[in-house]
């Protein structure tokens, strides 16, 4: 196992609070500085969804959801960077959902696509938001069952007492882990016992982008909108000779 410090500047917890509904809640300061393809799971009747991290979202009835800080635009970033939060919380990726995070530079920081950044930036900072809640989902197990939290292990979204035989979802101790604080360590896994990432997963997007059902820019549409198109000249070479900026100088900067 890797030991990973996340108590350092701009790559540590800043605090844990429950939001109601019985869900879990941790804000991550990595993954907030840094910036619905439902799969096989019907999100959309879950009561209420309550945030982990901002990345993730759990409800009392067990649905996951993990959300995705940067646009999908082909390069497979819709299923590259939740596969490593998946893969440090343990769940199963085929009962996961993914959505693309709205437009929120404040909570999610720079959202673009460009120079291959997004693997580099996220590595590391989603895979600890993923370890993170893990092992505060396994306190609220230990405490509530008054065992060692050593001995509580996960899978596919569950935790185990194997003493004992008791198990529970992850949805069940979600309201119990938002009290426990933000550990400081947390231990990453050894790429090597990866079972999310570094195995070839179905494209999250791939059916819709294909298809042409994704939103772009182009495809959205607002009550009263205008649209704006550039004039070019009729022919190669030609230079503007004169327009009336008069109208455009009175619209609002």
């Amino acid at each position: 196992m890797e030991k990973t410090n996340t108590n350092f500047n701009r790559r540590a917890f800043l605090k844990a609070s429950a939001l109601a509904g019985g869900g879990l809640l941790i804000h991550f300061s990595a993954l907030g500085k840094l910036g619905l393809a439902e799969r096989g799971v019907d999100a959309g009747a879950a009561a209420e969804w309550s945030e982990i991290t901002g990345y993730i979202k759990i409800t009392a009835d067990n649905v996951i959801k993990i959300i995705c800080p940067n646009p999908e635009f082909g390069q497979n970033v819709m299923t590259s960077l939740p596969m490593m939060v998946a893969e440090e919380l343990d769940v199963d990726w085929k009962k996961v959902a993914v959505e693309m995070g709205p437009h929120d530079n404040t909570k999610l920081g720079p959202q673009f696509t460009g120079g291959s950044n997004s693997m580099r930036m996220y590595w590391k900072p989603l895979r600890q938001a993923g370890a993170a809640a893990r092992n505060m989902l396994m306190q609220a197990a230990a405490q509530s069952w008054a065992v060692p939290v050593e001995e509580i292990t996960t899978k596919a979204g569950e935790v185990y007492h194997a003493k004992s035989g008791k198990k529970g979802r992850y949805g069940d101790f979600a309201a119990k882990a938002s009290g426990i604080p933000v550990p400081k360590d947390v231990k990453l896994k050894d790429v090597k016992s990866f079972s999310v990432v570094r195995h070839s997963q179905k494209n999250v997007e791939g059916t819709k982008i294909i298809s042409g059902k994704p939103l772009f820019g182009l495809d959205y549409k607002h009550e009263g909108m205008l649209i704006a198109m550039a004039v070019h000249p009729p022919a190669f070479g030609l230079k503007l000779k004169s327009f009336d900026a008069s109208q455009a100088l009175k619209c609002p900067v």
